[in-house]
């Protein structure tokens, strides 16, 4: 019995030095015949390539029983490779110059040097001689799986061509032709053969990897010079149509074309184009209704996965098929699926009974998934009616959500991209369900460990106005789209007028009963501190101040009706506003002759105002006047007035003197200051630009007190500057560059200081933080290497080590700095930083850590050991240690309070 090293040696001689040889020996004794005119007669040519393949065919044939006999043999990959070359020597020998031209790729695509070497020209009977030979070994073969491996991953596209000329290419009926007869008899075999090799095509192509299959069949289809025969593009569609058809099918097309997607390159749309226009075109012999119906349910399918390339393409399939079959039942329930799943009607619809859950936490999060990839990844165009009816669930989804950071993004995300491509009447509607809430709330939200769950309620909580403000804020905050920006203060000055009429013409509570309750804060009252404190917010966004630059009348109705027609004290919130969009507008705006008229006319009704000294807003009226009459109005000597004289003095001492001044009445609350908090925090920016290190120090001090007024805005100031601030390069010296690392010090600090003032407010802003420290701690100043990673212990404590996956990169920063960092001050620091980690995490060390915890224990273990460290760092390395070391006992061991409770009785009872 031959063994498998026999067969593998025998192969190896085949296709290298025996192989060579007769191969040689075909060639010459084909040239010879050529030089002596005998092209047609080329027997002795073609039983030489005929038997050097059998050879193969049979050795790899041998191999096949011995698999068969002992399914534990293991071929190595040598071996596995010297196999592959076998079957490329069978395909470029065998299959390849017997294929129909147009079939099959042609074997100087694959090779160039193929086009060197002499042609072997074969008749049609050894050409399908030959092929039946191949295809019948190629059959053998794929039941063997280490040698159907090979077939599918290289040669499936020519086992494919040499089954389909086999089985499909049309014969010529029996009678005599041009240098060939066809027999009765040879016609009868034929069509036996041609039975044999459909069977064999049909086993492939439905136990086949689909994806494979698909792809393999469009090579075959996209094949040129020559271009396939008509035959052959016919049977691939047809069979294209079936494997479509298929359970599976669909996605089968969409892994064809799209797995070799990756996040470098980005995602193809052309093939996702490409994938829409053929799932939209008809395929098969049945009915349309049947062929949407079988599509549909495919694209459900699809859209159950968690994968967001497939969920992708179904939702842009799903498009076209809504595009192009609008009136399908089918297709229009598979959108509503898609697109209408947080439909508000639909959900209460669904269950009558209270306390049923409607959505699930895992049906809210893959609902949201479809919607994201749907939406917020692609670039569909999807219709607003689509989008409208998901968005008071989605919103009320955002509101209840927080524990579950990537779901809360993908929500925003969702909202946002929504929002921006409806009309102003779409979101008039829409921004007072999310602000006021619907009278007849049916669901509820509740959320818990494992996730968000959707319930039906017959009485709805009270509504979550407050919440509703800041979540709606920071979706608009996030918006790039101006239009979208603009108008919502639009709608939020007409929704203040419209409450506010509704305001005046509310009965008078003193009409009311003494039996009646006291409302202390009715409907109209709560809806109008909403819209108020919305647009109070919305008033100050650079985008709102940018607009109101070109287009001022937007304005201009809100501000007469809260100056001119409504001077009521219980109008002094909007009355404020109104003169702080009038102030806007007279310092930016560019003045036509009708805006010039209109704003004149309230010159008048702005000196009644400025005497009356009950509120602050007399100030802002004086201001408006001064900048109406281009004229300077006599102002009481204020501290604030003082300061801002000293600011633009010639002398630098006094500028230092007013920035100084200006920061202590901003310290101080001062309402005057307070109220001009934008321009100065604009006129601190400008002094950042002073190349006084004492007047840039003093103004960055400034910045650091309004933090509590528009914080955001500050600390991004500060840590820019804490980031780019550098060195003149015309001062190289060391006592310059210790100044530059001193200030960069101290402005770490302040943002520290800042932080404090926040309190728990601070969380917000926590990539912000740490991605400064982060990038502080890779500086090439050691100085400033520390500070970072002292300010990165103090941030750490005030977000109450929330850090979430963040730590993992934080762990890391240290763990270079440790292993590389030369600077002991560095290395201590980071050592104190884990202890600072450990103390504060406590218990949830072991959680938030798990698998970390072991390598950060034997650094720290490592370092206290080691005689030769530093023995600061081996203090605090040691006390990191001492730290780790009561967390665990306390896990493990945690102190049982042994108390015992004793009731006393009444004796009467």
């Amino acid at each position: 019995m031959m063994t498998v090293d026999n067969i593998f040696e025998n192969l190896n001689k085949l296709t290298h030095e025996d192989g060579q040889r007769e191969y040689l020996a075909v060639l010459f004794t084909h040239v010879n015949e050529e030089t002596n005119g005998i092209i047609d007669n080329q027997k002795n040519s073609y039983d030489r390539q005929r038997v050097f393949i059998q050879k193969i065919m049979k050795e790899i044939d041998d191999l096949s029983k011995e698999v068969i006999r002992d399914d534990t043999i293991l071929i190595s990959v040598k071996n596995q490779k010297l196999l592959r070359t076998s079957y490329q020597l069978v395909t470029s020998l065998g299959i390849t110059p017997s294929l129909i031209p147009g079939l099959g790729i042609n074997l100087s695509k694959r090779c160039t040097s193929s086009t060197m070497l002499p042609r072997l020209l074969l008749n049609d009977e050894q050409k399908y001689e030959m092929l039946t030979e191949c295809a019948n070994f190629f059959s053998r073969s794929y039941k063997i799986p280490v040698l159907k491996s090979i077939i599918i991953s290289l040669h499936l596209s020519d086992y494919l061509a040499a089954l389909i000329q086999l089985a499909f290419a049309p014969l010529k009926k029996p009678g005599t032709y041009t240098n060939f007869a066809m027999t009765e008899d040879r016609y009868k075999t034929l069509m036996i053969d041609r039975q044999k090799y459909v069977q064999i095509y049909e086993h492939l192509v439905y136990n086949c990897f689909q994806p494979t299959l698909m792809k393999e069949l469009l090579v075959l289809q996209s094949v040129k010079d020559p271009a396939p025969p008509t035959f052959i593009r016919k049977i691939i569609a047809k069979e294209m149509s079936r494997r479509l058809l298929v359970p599976g099918g669909l996605l089968s097309l969409i892994r064809c074309f799209i797995e070799s997607y990756s996040i470098d390159t980005g995602f193809e749309w052309k093939k996702v184009d490409m994938i829409s226009k053929i799932v939209t075109s008809k395929h098969g012999s049945g009915t349309e209704e049947n062929y949407l119906d079988n599509i549909c349910n495919q694209i459900m399918q699809i859209l159950s996965l968690n994968n967001t390339h497939y969920i992708r393409t179904a939702t842009a399939c799903a498009l076209s098929l809504k595009q192009k079959y609008p009136e399908s039942i089918q297709v229009n329930i598979l959108i509503k699926e898609i697109f209408n799943v947080f439909d508000y009607d639909y959900l209460v619809s669904k269950s009558n009974l209270p306390g049923t859950i409607l959505l699930s936490s895992q049906e809210i999060e893959h609902k949201v998934n479809v919607l994201y990839a749907s939406l917020c990844t692609t670039r569909l165009d999807c219709s607003s009616s689509l989008l409208l009816p998901n968005l008071y669930v989605l919103f009320l989804l955002g509101i209840n959500n927080t524990k579950n950071e990537e779901l809360a993004v993908k929500l925003k995300d969702i909202i946002l991209k929504s929002l921006e491509q409806l009309n102003k009447n779409e979101i008039i509607l829409l921004i007072q369900k999310f602000l006021f809430g619907k009278n007849d709330a049916l669901i509820l939200i509740e959320e818990y460990d494992a996730g968000l769950v959707l319930k039906y309620v017959t009485s709805q909580k009270e509504y979550p106005k407050e919440d509703t403000i800041i979540y709606f804020l920071n979706i608009l905050k996030a918006s790039s789209e101006d239009r979208f920006v603009q108008c919502v203060f639009e709608i939020s000055l007409e929704l203040l007028i419209e409450i506010n009429l509704k305001r005046q013409t509310k009965p008078n509570q003193d009409l009311l009963s003494l039996e009646d309750d006291v409302i202390l804060l009715d409907n109209i009252d709560a809806k109008y501190s909403i819209v108020l404190q919305l647009l109070s917010e919305i008033s100050t966004l650079p985008k709102i101040i940018s607009s109101l630059k070109t287009n001022p009348v937007v304005v201009l109705h809100f501000i007469e009706h809260f100056i001119v027609e409504n001077q009521d004290s219980s109008n002094d919130e909007c009355i404020t506003i109104a003169l702080i969009l009038l102030n806007t507008i007279l310092s930016n705006s560019n003045k036509t002759k009708e805006l010039d008229k209109t704003l004149n006319g309230l010159i008048p009704v702005l000196k009644a105002m400025s005497v009356k000294t009950a509120s602050y807003n007399n100030i802002l009226c004086e201001e408006a006047i001064s900048l109406l009459t281009s004229k300077d109005v006599i102002k009481s000597e204020t501290e604030f007035g003082k300061a801002m004289t000293d600011v633009f003095d010639d002398l630098l001492p006094v500028r230092t003197h007013g920035v100084i001044a200006l920061t202590k009445l901003i310290e101080a609350n001062d309402p005057e200051t307070i109220s001009k908090k934008y321009y100065l925090f604009c006129l601190f920016q400008e002094y950042l630009k002073d190349s006084d290190s004492y007047v840039y120090l003093y103004a960055i001090n400034g910045i650091a007190s309004l933090g509590t007024y528009c914080t955001e805005d500050v600390l991004h100031v500060l840590c820019r500057e804490f980031l780019e601030i550098s060195c003149d390069n015309n001062l190289q010296d060391k006592a310059n560059q210790n100044k530059v690392a001193e200030m960069r010090m101290k402005i770490g600090d302040i943002i520290v200081k800042v932080i404090k003032k926040l309190g728990d407010m601070a969380i917000v802003y926590k990539t912000l933080l740490l991605n400064t420290v982060l990038c502080g701690c890779r500086d090439d100043d050691p100085l400033i290497r520390t500070s970072a990673l002292s300010n990165l212990a103090e941030i750490a404590l005030m977000l109450h080590y929330k850090i979430g996956s963040i730590i993992y990169e934080v762990l890391h920063c240290i763990w270079c700095i440790l292993e590389t960092d030369k600077a002991v001050e560095c290395r201590r620091a980071a050592v104190m930083v884990i202890g600072s980690l450990l103390k504060g995490l406590g218990k949830e060390v072991l959680i938030e850590l798990k698998e970390t915890l072991l390598p950060i224990y034997r650094t720290l273990k490592s370092l206290y050991r080691d005689n030769n460290e530093d023995q600061v760092l081996r203090l605090h390395a040691q006390l990191a240690l001492e730290e780790l070391n009561d967390i665990v006992k306390e896990f493990l061991f945690p102190e049982v309070k042994l108390n015992k409770k004793i009731f006393v009785l009444d004796s009467n009872t």
